[in-house]
């Protein structure tokens, strides 16, 4: 009698200590939004009003008010977001967001590489023709609802038209968004082979050796606010010259070729910066299939998975380790759809080689230390919400590798249907929470090292 005594009055103090470390949320304010309009800031918040959590524990309140400073960071609408919270005897707990909102639209002038990376761009020794110029629009948080519309007028290497844009949510009240796009392009040179593990290139003097119209209509379902679900259909065709070599370039071996896909994507991501990730989780699988047509119908079914994981491992000191996988039904896919490694997908210390592909595999494990963590005050700078710099510096050491299984594989090319690795070291800068700066050297398992630069994440 005595024993159920002890465990009721225990379950009695441990439920009345519960209950009494709960904190009920009476008010969130929030400021410094112009033009953002409340409920976009609203919806990414994971405390609401009217609702009560822990201070202590698992899923505490201020854990919450992190991960929701996360999320509306990850938005990319604002260059500071910070969450208060006041918790007075008079007032109750009140929750205040104040952030500092981007500038949306930018007409950019530009001149970029064509190449598919900085160092390869460097081989033909920074060739100017090699360059494209014109101008992006980009018109971000259109409305104040987070629409975005991209307008992008190129020509030179490439010439491009293209339009697109992206509603994450249809309205206030739904979970549903459709992003949508259009893109006409030409090229003066076409990349129609690879061939000791490098693409070969094909120029004559003449324009438009190859033309590609590209378009798709994405529709989108957040299910919860870390996971969201992806319908998209997409529709290409090309078009190559009669002076360019056919090989396999297209199916058939003809100079034509319309593409018709129809995919389903589950994501689920609770990084906490999408651009630059040192805590959290992404999980990306996706299904579907395509067929490649001219003057038959060629099917494919696909499935490709990504997972990565990131880990604290102290205040400044991070893991990374990263997974992606691609597998295609159809082993005889044209030339232009088996561009499996040294694209989008990369080993670093490979960057002078492309993979191809039908079948891939990809771990990426990283290291990084917070070297520097400011910011800094910029008062030239004439534009208010761009008067202070947020600059984060990060050491990193790594190491990659993957396998990318190709049928009937060219003789010449000696990395496919065998492991590739790498090693290496280097800085990297975050600017603007998105902007990124990687400087790093690397050496694979051809015993070949290098310095690169590189613009966007790694991992």
């Amino acid at each position: 009698m005595t024993c159920r005594l002890f465990i009721l009055v225990y379950i009695l103090f441990i439920g009345f200590q519960s209950f009494s470390a709960l904190q009920l949320v009476n008010e969130i304010t929030i400021s410094g939004n112009k033009k953002t309009k409340d409920f976009v800031i609203l919806r990414e918040m994971l405390v609401q009003v009217g609702k009560e959590y822990p201070e202590n524990g698992p899923e505490n309140i201020h854990d919450l008010i992190l991960k929701s400073e996360q999320r509306i960071l990850n938005l990319n609408l604002f260059n500071e977001v910070s969450i208060a919270l006041n918790d007075t005897p008079s007032t109750g707990c009140r929750l205040h967001v104040t952030v500092i909102e981007k500038w949306y639209v930018w007409p950019i002038p530009f001149v970029e590489f064509s190449d598919r990376n900085f160092n390869v761009w460097g081989n033909f020794k920074f060739d100017p023709d090699r360059t494209n110029y014109g101008l992006y629009v980009f018109n971000y948080n259109l409305f104040g609802r987070n629409h975005t519309l991209k307008t992008r007028l190129k020509t030179g290497y490439n010439t491009m038209i293209a339009v697109e844009y992206r509603i994450p949510f249809i309205s206030k009240h739904t979970q549903w968004g459709i992003n949508t796009s259009i893109a006409h392009s030409s090229q003066n040179e076409v990349w129609y082979e690879t061939r000791n593990d490098s693409l070969q290139f094909y120029k004559n003097g003449r324009k438009n050796l190859i033309t590609e119209t590209k378009s798709y209509v994405e529709l989108t379902k957040r299910l919860n606010p870390f996971t969201r679900i992806y319908y998209g259909i997409t529709y290409e065709q090309g078009q190559l010259d009669t002076s360019v070599p056919v090989n396999d370039y297209f199916v058939n071996n003809l100079r034509h070729q319309r593409t018709y896909s129809a995919y389903m994507k589950l994501e689920n991501d609770t990084r906490d910066n999408i651009f630059y990730p040192t805590n959290g989780r992404y999980l990306a699988l996706k299904a579907g299939a395509n067929a490649w047509q001219n003057n038959t119908l060629e099917p494919n079914i696909f499935v490709s998975a990504k997972a990565q994981i990131f880990n604290h491992l102290t205040p400044k000191l991070s893991s990374a380790l990263a997974m992606h996988t691609e597998l295609n039904s159809n082993t005889n896919a044209p030339y232009s759809d088996r561009q499996m490694l040294g694209y989008d997908e990369l080993v670093r210390g490979f960057e002078h080689y492309v993979i191809d592909g039908t079948r891939g595999l990809k771990i990426n494990t990283a290291v990084r230390y917070l070297v520097i963590e400011k910011n800094i005050k910029l008062p030239f700078i004439p534009i208010q919400n761009y008067k202070r710099l947020p600059l984060q510096v990060y050491l990193e050491a790594y190491s990659e590798g993957a396998y990318s299984q190709l049928s009937n594989a060219p003789p010449s090319n000696q990395l496919n249907n065998g492991l590739i690795y790498s090693t290496g070291f280097g800085i990297n800068t975050l600017f603007y929470n998105d902007r990124l700066l990687r400087l790093e050297y690397s050496l694979n398992s051809l015993q070949e090292g290098g310095f690169f630069v590189h613009f966007k994440k790694a991992i």
